[in-house]
């Protein structure tokens, strides 16, 4: 996918490697200039050395630090684009063959719900603010099926991810019914099983021993610049292995809100 990204300032997180190094390349050939965040310092070095491009930054950044963020951005910003893609599985920080979530202890437990969700927020509002001044702005947010669906391997990412789905539909609906018209989209992209540290070796194994199809990180990126192009505000784009790319749609059969209260909401 080819889509004209001259001109624009990005921010990518967890960057050093999976969906955030790939996007980082994409945004790069496409004409972005991007600061690629991280906190493998030396995933961040690789990165630099292997674009090897004057378009690029890197930078250390703690994204469930809030303060960190408010620092980042006065040093680096503003942005017009950002991809909020750092995230982690609690099957890494749990003892080994423990039950998920009897397993996980509160220190580990912060560091999922900082990572996978304070993450989210803390950088939209940090990028949110030039956005809304200038009325435009991007931001795609990495989520995964895990928040469309049920994921019992894992169910507080599961929880993580569901928040961040949600997240983005109600910020979206919030941008559409500001006062002042914005050209300001947010929109997920939900990947399937990828070919990521977010799996182990033996669950990769296992789901290509079921004939299940991993993604690979550069095709994940190629539908973050589909939502980019598109800018659908609120879009949930689902990639599987095996399947084009489609717009997750919610059934509802009656609205849960009346019509006429909706926007008190």
């Amino acid at each position: 996918m080819t889509v004209d990204l001259h001109g624009r300032r990005a921010v990518v997180t967890g960057a050093a490697s999976g969906f955030g190094k790939a996007i980082t390349f994409a945004l790069i050939r496409q004409g972005a200039t991007v600061v690629a965040t991280d906190v493998n310092d030396g995933g961040l070095a690789q990165l630099a050395e292997e674009i090897g491009s004057d378009a690029l930054q890197t930078h250390r950044l703690d994204v469930g630090d809030a303060t960190a963020w408010t620092s980042f951005t006065a040093d680096f910003g503003p942005f017009d684009l950002a991809l909020l893609n750092a995230g982690v599985a609690t099957h890494h920080i749990r003892p080994e063959g423990a039950l998920p979530v009897l397993g996980l202890d509160t220190e580990r437990y912060r560091t999922v719900m900082s990572a996978n969700i304070d993450g989210v927020v803390f950088g939209t509002q940090a990028v949110l603010e030039h956005m809304t001044a200038t009325g435009f702005g991007d931001i795609i947010v990495t989520a995964s099926v895990a928040g469309l669906v049920p994921t019992a391997p894992d169910p507080v990412y599961g929880l993580t991810k569901h928040a961040v789905v949600g997240f983005v539909r109600s910020l979206a609906a919030a941008l559409d019914q500001h006062l002042e018209p914005l050209d300001v989209h947010i929109s997920a992209v939900c990947p399937g099983f990828a070919d990521t540290a977010i799996l182990t070796d033996e669950s990769k194994t296992n789901l290509q021993a079921l004939g299940v199809e991993l993604l690979t990180a550069e095709r994940v990126a190629e539908t973050m610049l589909r939502a980019i192009e598109t800018r659908e505000n609120g879009a949930q784009w689902v990639v599987w292995g095996g399947y084009e790319d489609e717009k997750y749609e919610w059934n509802q059969i009656r609205p849960l809100i009346p019509p006429h209260i909706a926007g008190d909401q």
